[in-house]
């Protein structure tokens, strides 16, 4: 994750918890400029300010990173991995099935053929 990526985060989640850039630093103990430069990503994050972050936004240093909580992320995930196995699953049906479909069909057309071989073979023998 790269550091826009945190800072967008910090700043959406600091929102989210209807927290102004001066509530921050406050807590933080450091000046509204020093907090400004972090949410810009004119201040690289440090781990340990990440943790104190995520600590006084109520969160996880998880979300601070990724932008989502892995726990949280698991059963939907899941739910997503399920639909779309499902709908792949639909689909490798359908395509299995039009081509079985086309076997039998020339199955059926081989076997029309042979026959009017038959026939025709038949029909030659007679006419010697």
């Amino acid at each position: 994750m790269d550091n826009n990526s945190i800072k967008d985060n910090i700043r959406r989640i600091r929102k989210s918890r209807k927290l102004t850039q001066e509530d921050m630093a406050h807590k933080l103990g450091i000046s509204l400029t020093a907090y400004r430069d972090l949410e810009r990503g004119n201040t690289s994050v440090m781990n340990g300010n990440i943790m104190r972050i995520a600590s006084l936004l109520e969160t996880s240093t998880e979300e601070i990173v990724l932008g989502y909580r892995p726990s949280q992320m698991v059963g939907e995930a899941l739910e997503d991995v399920r639909e779309e196995y499902s709908t792949r699953v639909t689909t490798l049906e359908r395509r299995v099935a039009d081509p079985e479909k086309l076997v039998e069909s020339l199955k059926e057309t081989i076997e029309s053929k042979n026959e009017i071989i038959t026939m025709l073979k038949k029909s030659l023998d007679r006419e010697k």
